[in-house]
């Protein structure tokens, strides 16, 4: 029977793996990066303001 190993990337590999392939690329998912780290702030944002007790919006 074979012996099944666990094994999990370090970053470096990962960083290999998504590696875009060309420039338009490289910009696309800049971007997409980008709108990303935007939606999470305003996401925390919006959990911290309802926490708080003020509305949604």
């Amino acid at each position: 029977m074979a012996q099944l190993i666990d094994f999990i990337p370090n970053d470096y590999e990962i960083e290999a793996m998504t590696a875009p392939k060309n420039a338009k690329a490289a910009c696309e998912l800049q971007h997409r990066r980008e709108v990303k780290k935007r939606l999470e702030e305003r996401l925390e944002a919006a959990a911290l303001k309802r926490a708080m007790g003020g509305d949604f919006y």
